[in-house]
């Protein structure tokens, strides 16, 4: 079981404020930390690289779940060889295809291809799906947030839905983007040594 406790007011380490109880803001507030936030591209761009960097600040598993700090300080590098992974799995697939289609233009595609290309592709989207919607719910619970919509799936329909806004709105919230500058190429999306969000 993992529980929180307050920080007395004795000790000063740098620690991320996160608001409790509601968002720090809106599921479309894309641009609050501007429109160059490296944050924001990563969602866009590289959305499960972004979702790794959450779980990562957030201590989570590669599946979104909490777990022990062994487990979690490696979730970042895990998310990334998923992807990368996935991208040669599919672009291996691709070129197999390409390769068959010239060497007999006149005959069918093996059946084989298109079912190894659509399994690798519900793999990679059920675990994206399934890991955004514990990370969503990990964030939530750690901050004591409510559904506001969709009581009982508003995880599932804004992981479904609109993914990208929902791990861009989860980096804004674990993160103090005013102090600490969002950065694309590091395992929590902040600078190193910046402090986690309590």
């Amino acid at each position: 079981d993992t529980f929180l406790a307050p920080v007395p007011d004795g000790i000063d380490i740098p620690r991320i404020k996160a608001p409790t109880g509601q968002w720090k803001d809106s599921l479309f507030s894309f641009f609050s930390a501007g429109f160059c936030s490296p944050h924001l591209w990563c969602a866009l761009c590289c959305t499960q690289i972004a979702l790794g960097q959450v779980m990562t600040r957030m201590q989570l598993t590669w599946i979104g779940e909490p777990g022990p700090w062994m487990t979690t300080r490696t979730t970042f590098k895990v998310v990334v060889w998923l992807v990368i992974s996935y991208t040669i799995y599919e672009s291996a697939l691709q070129l197999a295809e390409i390769a068959e289609e010239e060497s007999n233009p006149y005959s069918n595609v093996s059946p084989f291809l298109p079912i190894f290309k659509t399994l690798g592709n519900v793999l990679f989207w059920f675990w994206f799906l399934y890991a955004l919607c514990k990370t969503r719910e990990s964030v939530r619970a750690r901050y004591s947030i409510p559904e506001q919509n969709c009581e009982g799936c508003e995880d599932l329909v804004c992981a479904t839905f609109c993914s990208c806004c929902s791990i861009a709105q989860m980096a804004r919230h674990t993160g103090d983007f005013d102090n600490y500058p969002s950065s694309c190429c590091t395992d929590t999306g902040l600078p190193k040594g910046s402090p986690l969000a309590v």
